[in-house]
């Protein structure tokens, strides 16, 4: 019968297409053997009627003895067990039949429904037009029948065939059922299957109406619950206070004195503290210098205003480049302090710099390898790698961040991570102690492997230029670099499994993605790579390119260019990260130019010339650790390590120059402890669950954040001194 066109499978959807049937009498009294089929619907022909319902039937003969019907199963009534008859091969083809027969009538039926409701729609509408433009068109065009003649639809041969059809399928009907003659009663039992199903659609479609109409009211609610907190957005809640006697106005009269409950809440008190602190270092003289004076109170205001989060850390970081030229602290090449007009162009210019491109271009790469699933699988065998101890996959993580700044900046390297982490984060929320140990642990791992090359990290880069009098290349960077970096990551990570609860937390053993990778994702990878491999060139192709910024603008255009990456894409970027970065820049720029840390670190070198080579890079180190933290880290290893290359030339001991800006270049890297000390904190800081709840706090980066910075400190100071005084060699 399928192969006649005639069956369709259970739950298929019927296509309108009608097909020629062949007639049941033809099927039925065509005389030919019977043969054996394995198509459970393909009828053979026989002499009559009966062959077709001898063909369903259940046979006794069939049972075998060991499947005999259990006594009080087969005599009770009321039993709700089946026999063994209903279960045979013949009854269940039979039962597959009649459920498909019923299927067909009542599509068949709703499609000579569809047709006649649609015909009379027609004419209906045609009606009302006709009363209300008072023209002639159902009779022209429906009652005519011209609108239907090109219509496959609404022709009569389209219904005949369709009504010729329905009829087949009642009398074969008749025929499986063991009533060829009474195919009256066939059709009013298959009508009740249709009616039967009309109500039970009409039941889900009432059911679906209650649920809109519930979700509706959901809707109305939270626009209610939206509108009455924009009104309490609104709204300012005050102290009020008598009067001794009401101040009468033109337009109205004051009998209480209002004061804003909001100017005694926690934020206002910060804000306070720290203007009132700022003026004061502005009104009392601390340097000789007013410009180096002044500095000294911007570095204050902004140091507070980031450790506190009085406001948000990306609005402090918009207020650095107007505080500075407020505060005239930017210096021309002679001295003078520079207009306010040369100065506000100087500071926007230097905000955007090849930093902040190395920042976007992380993002760029990071959501590529996220939104085409290559970060997924790329987590995924880390993770399995690491097992489903939290303190390995800590590690696995704080290592992989570590490696990747070795090669393209510990700028872009925590980007990177974090999003190879998402499907790790995503399951937990801001409160669990493994997640926040997991954030915490690859920012510091990154600001820790800002050391470990010479390309790891601007101050790194500032260095080795330094260090090239002295005969220092690669090769020995590494020997010193490396070892100190893992020894203070080892340290770090140490760090978060003593002060987080991380063994609590229960993570599933992870399972390779086993996955074939399409075009798209070959050519993801290979500009990711490509990406890395200029950025480890870039010394090399400096000629060509001129920095690093200009080489993350190839994947920004390379993913954004071909479609791969949206316009959409490109505004949920973290920019409240290029924001603060932005305002560190400028701090630093401010600080740089107004001579404030110079002045500080030659009073500094003056106390500590006769000392011996280890006390003076403790000395220098602690500065590039407390600069490094509240300011910048190229911007400490800017001011500091010619001043230190100048008082180790001054000592007698050959080495002693070239071990003190190694050291102090490693120590740069040190200061995190704070969320604006470098760029991986920054990131850190701001990441954030999916309910948009952030997963650090200040509070537990600066608890975190500077024994980790002190534990650094020893391990540059111990092993980093040791291995470079064995492998430096002193100027010639």
């Amino acid at each position: 019968l399928e192969k006649e066109g005639i069956i369709t499978r259970v739950s298929e959807a019927f296509g309108p297409e009608i097909q020629d049937l062949p007639s049941l009498r033809k099927i039925v009294s065509d005389k030919s053997q019977v043969h054996v089929s394995t198509n459970p619907f393909e009828f053979h022909s026989s002499n009559n009627d009966s062959e077709v319902r001898n063909r369903f039937d259940y046979s006794e003969e069939e049972m075998d003895d060991d499947d005999e019907v259990d006594v009080y199963a087969d005599t009770t009534d009321n039993t709700a067990l089946l026999n063994y008859s209903q279960f045979n091969i013949k009854s269940q083809k039979k039962s597959l039949l009649k459920q498909t027969i019923i299927n067909l009538y009542i599509d068949l039926c709703q499609l000579k429904s569809f047709i006649e409701l649609n015909r009379m729609g027609f004419g209906k509408i045609t009606k009302k037009s006709d009363k209300v433009l008072h023209m002639n068109t159902r009779q022209e065009l429906i009652e005519s029948e011209e609108f239907f003649k090109d219509t496959y639809i609404f022709q009569h041969e389209t219904l005949a065939t369709l009504n010729n059809k329905i009829a087949q399928l009642i009398e074969f009907y008749a025929v499986l059922m063991g009533h060829p003659g009474n195919v009256d009663k066939c059709k009013q039992e298959l009508k009740s299957y249709l009616h039967d199903h009309i109500v039970w659609e009409r039941s889900n479609t009432w059911k679906d109406m209650l649920g809109l109409s519930s979700q509706n009211r959901d809707i109305i609610a939270i626009e209610d619950e939206t509108e009455k907190l924009m009104q309490e957005k609104l709204q300012i809640e005050y102290f009020r206070y008598p009067l001794p006697k009401p101040i009468n106005l033109k337009f109205t009269t004051i009998k209480n004195l209002a004061v804003p409950k909001l100017l005694f809440g926690k934020r206002a008190m910060k804000i306070g503290f720290i203007i009132i602190v700022t003026g004061v270092l502005l009104g009392v003289k601390t340097f000789n210098d007013p410009v180096e004076h002044r500095c000294m109170a911007l570095v204050e205001c902004c140091a507070f205003l980031w450790a506190s989060e009085a406001i948000p850390l990306h609005i402090t970081g918009l207020l650095v480049p107007l505080l500075t030229v407020l505060f005239r602290v930017l210096k021309n090449d002679d001295g003078s302090v520079m207009e306010a007009a040369a100065a506000s162009t100087e500071i926007l210019g230097t905000m955007w710099s090849s930093t902040i491109m190395i920042l976007l271009a992380g993002f760029t790469l990071g959501e590529a390898l996220s939104q085409y699933n290559i970060a997924n699988v790329l987590a995924s065998w880390l993770l399995a790698l690491a097992g489903t101890k939290p303190r390995n996959v800590l590690l696995m993580a704080m290592g992989v961040v570590f490696f990747l700044s070795m090669w393209i900046s510990n700028v872009a390297s925590p980007v990177l991570t974090y999003s190879l982490l998402t499907p790790l984060l995503d399951p937990l929320d801001y409160t669990s102690p493994f997640a926040k140990a997991l954030v915490m642990g690859v920012a510091l791992s990154a600001d820790i492997g800002g050391m470990a090359s010479p390309i790891s990290s601007p101050q790194n880069i500032i260095s080795m230029q330094y260090l090239k009098p002295y005969g220092i290349g690669w090769g020995q960077f590494f020997a010193v670099a490396l070892p100190t970096g893992i020894l203070s990551m080892l340290c770090a990570w140490a760090v978060m499994i003593f002060s987080f609860k991380i063994n609590k937390a229960k993570l599933e053993k992870f399972k390779p993605i086993k996955t074939r990778f399409t075009i798209k994702q070959y050519y993801i990878i290979a500009v990711t790579i490509a990406t890395i491999l200029l950025w480890c060139l870039e010394s090399q192709i400096e000629s060509a390119f001129g920095s690093s910024g200009l080489i993350a603008v190839i994947p920004i255009v390379l993913f954004f260019g071909t479609g791969l990456l949206s316009t959409k894409d490109f505004n949920t970027f973290p920019w409240s990260i290029v924001i603060l970065a932005m305002g560190g820049i400028a701090l630093g720029k401010a600080v740089s130019s107004s001579g404030l840390l110079v002045t500080i670190a030659r009073a500094l070198q003056k106390k500590i010339e006769n000392d011996g080579v280890f006390a003076i890079l403790c000395i220098f180190g602690i500065l590039m650790l407390v600069v490094g933290t509240f300011v910048s880290h190229t911007v400490s290893a800017i001011i500091i390590i010619p001043l230190v290359q100048e008082v180790g030339d001054k000592l007698s001991d050959p080495k002693a120059a070239p071990i003190l800006v190694f050291g102090c270049a490693l120590l740069a890297s040190c200061g995190m402890g704070l969320a604006s000390s470098g760029f991986p904190n920054v990131t850190a800081i701001s990441m954030t669950d999916k309910k948009g709840n952030r997963w650090l706090t200040v509070g537990a980066f600066i608890s975190r954040g500077v024994p980790a910075s002190l534990l650094a400190f020893v391990c540059v100071i111990t092993i980093g001194y040791g291995i470079s005084s064995s492998v430096l060699k002193g100027s010639t």
